[in-house]
C-alpha cells in the first residue's frame, strides 16, 4: 500500500492526470463506497451525503479525510471552484456521512482561524498537491468538521 500511496501522490497534480482526478475517480469512489463502501484511493475516504441547497436532492461527495472531533474534509475542489457539497453543507449543515459500511448523521461545522492553518498543513502533508490546490483556487478554500450526532436511544 505504501508503492501505492506513493505513486497517488506523484501522479495526483500532473496536468495529464487531472482530467482522470476531476472526472474519472470521484464517480468511480462514489459508486464503490455506496455499494461496497470500498475505495479507488489509498486514502482515507468517506462519502458525504447532502441535500441540495437549490434542488432539496441528495447529492453525494467521495472526499479525503482526517480524524479529529469527528471528520475533517477540505472543498478544495482541485483548486477550482467551491465544490456543490461545501455550498449545500453552508445552506444546511446536517449531513450523512459513510466511512466503509458505517453510516453516521453528522453536523457541519466550518473551520475558522486559528485551527484552519493547522487542518490545512495537515492535509497538505498528506498529500502536497493541497498546497497547489490553495495557491491555484485563488479564494480561502473552505474546510469542515463533520461531527457525528447524539444516536436517540
Amino acid at each position: 500500500m505504501a508503492i501505492y500511496s506513493s505513486v497517488v501522490r506523484w501522479i495526483g497534480d500532473r496536468p495529464w492526470f487531472r482530467p482522470v482526478a476531476t472526472e474519472v475517480l470521484p464517480r468511480v469512489d462514489r459508486v464503490l463506497l455506496r455499494s461496497q463502501g470500498w475505495r479507488v484511493t489509498p486514502f482515507p475516504t468517506l462519502l458525504l451525503t447532502t441535500v441540495g441547497h437549490r434542488s432539496g436532492r441528495p447529492h453525494h461527495a467521495p472526499l479525503w479525510y482526517l480524524e479529529d472531533d469527528g471528520f475533517v474534509v477540505m472543498a478544495s475542489n482541485y483548486g477550482r471552484s467551491e465544490p456543490d457539497w461545501s455550498r449545500n453543507l453552508r445552506e444546511k449543515p446536517t449531513c450523512q456521512v459513510k466511512v466503509g459500511r458505517s453510516v453516521l448523521a453528522t453536523r457541519a461545522t466550518q473551520v475558522a482561524h486559528p485551527a484552519r492553518p493547522h487542518y490545512l498543513e495537515r492535509f497538505i502533508s498528506f498529500y502536497p498537491p493541497y498546497r497547489d490546490y490553495v495557491a491555484r483556487a485563488g479564494r480561502e478554500i473552505p474546510i469542515w468538521i463533520l461531527a457525528p450526532l447524539p444516536v436517540a436511544p
